[in-house]
């Protein structure tokens, strides 16, 4: 799998700083279903810069980020030895999770990664092994059902925005229009909401909770699609099976 972060690492990183949507709307919801890790041994799986490694850092988890892009580690590396909080970056594979042992972690924190590799099945089944029985998986993705090859969006009537989603049951590699955005310059692997529930089912995992945060107050005023169409998912599972 290519790091295809290695080529926009320096944007990646300013871009993730500057306020987003997706940190006025993800992150906190993200942390709220992370819940309390004061102690506890986590894996941020496709770590990036080390953004979600540190706000656990500052909760009190032990931290080791994985990324296969070596560009962004180096970044979360020198965050750390500016600001130290106990994180270790290591340079993995999110499909196979080689250098983390059996068993090993009490959850696992994964912010707008899925989309960017390719193997589901491959992830769920190293999250699977890396986990404690009981353990937790939190991740956020880019709603599979309006983050959808060729979707757009359409002012109807006037004033109404609206949200066209052409293909949705194709699964394929696709690249925004937008090329100042993350999907616009690495792609995204397109991936049906049952796609990603059957196979977390399938390896054992079981769901606790969904959450389709919404745009309100500012947000929902400087962008008033996200307080009708939801743009990001977070799911809860739990590590409860044998597979």
């Amino acid at each position: 799998m290519t790091p295809r972060y290695d080529a926009i690492a320096e944007w990646y990183d300013a871009h993730i700083q500057s306020i987003q949507p997706s940190e006025a709307l993800i992150v906190p919801e993200l942390l709220r279903m992370t819940g309390d890790v004061q102690g506890l041994h986590l894996c941020d799986l496709a770590c990036g810069q080390g953004h979600i490694s540190r706000h656990l850092g500052r909760a009190g988890a032990h931290v080791t980020g994985i990324d296969l892009s070596s560009k962004l580690l180096g970044i979360a590396q020198e965050e750390e030895r500016r600001f130290p909080l106990g994180i270790r970056y290591q340079l993995d594979d999110a499909q196979t999770l080689s250098s983390l042992a059996d068993q090993s972690h009490s959850g696992c924190v994964s912010n707008l990664a899925l989309m960017d590799i390719p193997n589901f099945t491959a992830v769920v089944s190293a999250v699977k092994r890396v986990l404690k029985p009981e353990a937790f998986f939190v991740f956020s993705i880019t709603h599979p059902c309006f983050q959808a090859p060729e979707a757009h969006w359409e002012v109807r009537d006037g004033d109404r925005v609206t949200r066209v989603i052409p293909e949705y049951f194709q699964e394929r590699e696709w690249w925004s229009v937008n090329t100042e955005s993350v999907r616009g310059r690495v792609g995204a692997h397109h991936r049906t909401l049952s796609t990603y529930i059957n196979t977390l089912i399938r390896a054992g995992f079981t769901l606790e909770a969904i959450s389709e945060p919404q745009a309100t107050g500012e947000l929902g005023t400087i962008k008033p699609e996200f307080a009708t169409i939801p743009p990001f998912m977070v799911m809860r599972w739990i590590n409860a099976g044998t597979h």
